[in-house]
C-alpha cells in the first residue's frame, strides 16, 4: 500500500505544527508533526484500520479517518493499492466542512485518485 499525502494535508500539518510550536516549542511541534506521520505510516501495514468519520456523507464516499494524539485527525480514503490523505487536522476543527467546501471550490479533487 502507497500513502500519498495530498497538499490539502500537508498544509493542514504545517497549521498543527506552527500553532503547537507557538504555543509549546520547536521540540514539541516536531515531536507532534512525527506522531500525525507515524499514524499515517501503519496505514501502508494496515490500511483498512481507522475509523468511520462522525460525518456521513464522508463515510458515504468511503472515507474514514486516524486520530493521533487525541487532538489531530487524518481523513483518508484507500483508492486501489493506494491511501490518499486529505485532511490532517486538529480534532475541533469542522472538517468535514472543510472537505465539503475543498471539493465546491476543486471538484476534481475526488477524481484525482481515481
Amino acid at each position: 500500500m502507497r500513502i500519498e499525502i495530498l497538499p490539502s494535508a500537508w498544509e493542514g500539518l504545517a497549521q498543527i505544527k506552527y500553532r503547537v510550536q507557538a504555543d509549546f516549542g520547536e521540540e514539541v511541534a516536531l515531536n507532534v508533526a512525527d506522531h500525525i506521520l507515524d499514524s499515517l505510516e501503519r496505514l501502508e501495514q494496515f490500511p483498512d484500520s481507522g475509523s468511520m468519520t462522525p460525518d456521513s456523507w464522508l463515510n458515504a464516499m468511503g472515507f474514514r479517518m486516524v486520530i493521533s494524539d487525541k487532538r489531530n485527525v487524518s481523513v483518508f480514503r484507500k483508492v486501489d493499492e493506494s491511501i490518499f490523505v486529505y485532511i490532517i487536522a486538529d480534532t475541533r476543527t469542522e472538517y468535514a466542512k472543510v472537505f465539503k467546501d475543498m471539493v465546491v471550490s476543486d471538484p476534481g479533487i475526488l477524481a484525482k485518485d481515481e
